[in-house]
C-alpha cells in the first residue's frame, strides 16, 4: 500500500510542478500616468512659478502649454487575473535522485487565478520619461488537469511575494496621448528554488477630457500587453500534498498493471525505461514524511498579449483613482489609488 500513496504524490507533485509557472506572469502589470494634453489656461502662468528639480525639463514643457503631473508618487494597486497555461517537458527526480524525463505524462487545459496587491513608487525623470519599483504579495490557486496516463484534476493554492522595476515613456500623438511601459519582475515562489523573470511590455493610447475649472479631469484609454516569463522553472514539492479523492483508486489500480496497458505498449522503448525508472523508485521504500519530488518543467503562457481598456479619476493634482481591465484570454480587473507630489 505504501508504494500506491508514493504513487499517488508523485503525479500530485507533476500537476503542481505546473502551477507554478503561472504566478509570475501575474504581477508585473504596465500601468501609465499621462497627463499630457494641451491646457493653455493657466499652464503657461504655473510655468513662471516652476521651481522644481523635477520633471526635468517640466518648465519648457510647460511654457509650451502642455500640462505635467506631479513627479513623484506612491501606488497602492490591487489586481485580479485570471490566465490559461500551456505546460511542456517535465523532468522529474525523486529525493534528490537525478532527474528523470517523463514526456509520455500530458496535460490538459490548465488555468491560474491571481489575487495580488502591491506598493509602487515613481517617478517623472523627463516630461516623457517615468521610472518606477515595486513590491508585492500575491495568492495563487492553479488548477491543473493530468490527461495521460491518468486524467486527473488538481487544484493548488500557493502564495508568493515579487518585486521589480519599470520606466514608461509618454508623448502627445495629434491631441491625444499614448504610453510604452516596459518592466521586468521577479517572483520568489514558496515551491521554486529560486526566483522567476517575467517582462511585461504595455502600449496604451487614449484622451484627457477635463471635467470642471478646478482641475478634475478624466482619461480613457485602450490598449495591449504582452507578457513574457521565463520558460524553464525548477524546484521541488513535498510528496505529503494529496491528490482529489476520487483520483486515489485511479492511482492504485494503473500502478498494479502499468506496464500491461496500452500507454505503456505505445511508448517508445527509452520512454518505457524513464517510466519504469520513475516507477521503481516507488517501490524503495522512502520514507512518506520526508520523500520530495524535484523537477524541471518547461512551460509557457496560452495567451501572451491581451487587450486593455481603462479609465482614470484626476480628482486633483495630487489624488487619482485608476482602473484597468484586461481582456480575450488573460482577463483581469485592476484598482490603483494614487497620491502624487512635488519633489
Amino acid at each position: 500500500m505504501q508504494r500506491y500513496v508514493m504513487l499517488i504524490r508523485l503525479f500530485q507533485a507533476i500537476a503542481t510542478a505546473g502551477v507554478l509557472v503561472v504566478t509570475t506572469v501575474n504581477v508585473a502589470f504596465a500601468q501609465n500616468n499621462i497627463n499630457l494634453e494641451s491646457d493653455t489656461g493657466d499652464v503657461k502662468q504655473r510655468a513662471s512659478e516652476y521651481d522644481y528639480i523635477f520633471p526635468i525639463w517640466g518648465k519648457d514643457v510647460m511654457e509650451r502649454g502642455f500640462d505635467v503631473p506631479y513627479p513623484a508618487g506612491a501606488n497602492l494597486i490591487g489586481m485580479y487575473i485570471t490566465q490559461p497555461i500551456d505546460i511542456g517537458q517535465l523532468q522529474l527526480g525523486l529525493n534528490g535522485g537525478p532527474l528523470v524525463p517523463v514526456p509520455s505524462i500530458t496535460f490538459g487545459e490548465n488555468s491560474s487565478t491571481v489575487y495580488t496587491g502591491n506598493l509602487r513608487v515613481d517617478l517623472w525623470l523627463f516630461p516623457f520619461l517615468n521610472v518606477y519599483g515595486m513590491y508585492g504579495i500575491a495568492q495563487a490557486n492553479t488548477t491543473v488537469n493530468v490527461t495521460t496516463p491518468i486524467a486527473f484534476t488538481s487544484s493548488v493554492d500557493q502564495p508568493g511575494k515579487y518585486y521589480g522595476v519599470g520606466v514608461t515613456s509618454a508623448f502627445g500623438v495629434w491631441g491625444h496621448w499614448a504610453s510604452i511601459d516596459i518592466n521586468w519582475a521577479w517572483a520568489d515562489l514558496e515551491k521554486l528554488s529560486e526566483p522567476v523573470l517575467t517582462n511585461i511590455i504595455g502600449l496604451r493610447m487614449g484622451h484627457t477630457f477635463p471635467l470642471d475649472n478646478k482641475g478634475m479631469k478624466l482619461a480613457a484609454w485602450v490598449g495591449m500587453m504582452k507578457a513574457e516569463v521565463a520558460s524553464v522553472t525548477n524546484g521541488s514539492i513535498a510528496l505529503s500534498e494529496a491528490l482529489p479523492p476520487d483520483a486515489v483508486q485511479k492511482v492504485e489500480e494503473f500502478y498494479e498493471n502499468y506496464q500491461t496497458s496500452e500507454w505503456y505498449s505505445n511508448l517508445a522503448k527509452w520512454q518505457q525505461a524513464a517510466v519504469d525508472e520513475m516507477f521503481g523508485k516507488l517501490s524503495e521504500g522512502q520514507p512518506l514524511q520526508n520523500a520530495t519530488v524535484q523537477y524541471d518543467i518547461d512551460k509557457a503562457l496560452a495567451v501572451p498579449t491581451n487587450f486593455l481598456v481603462g479609465l482614470q479619476w484626476e480628482i486633483n493634482k495630487e489624488w487619482l483613482v485608476r482602473t484597468e481591465a484586461g481582456l480575450f484570454g488573460r482577463w483581469s480587473a485592476m484598482l490603483n489609488i494614487n497620491y502624487r507630489f512635488r519633489i
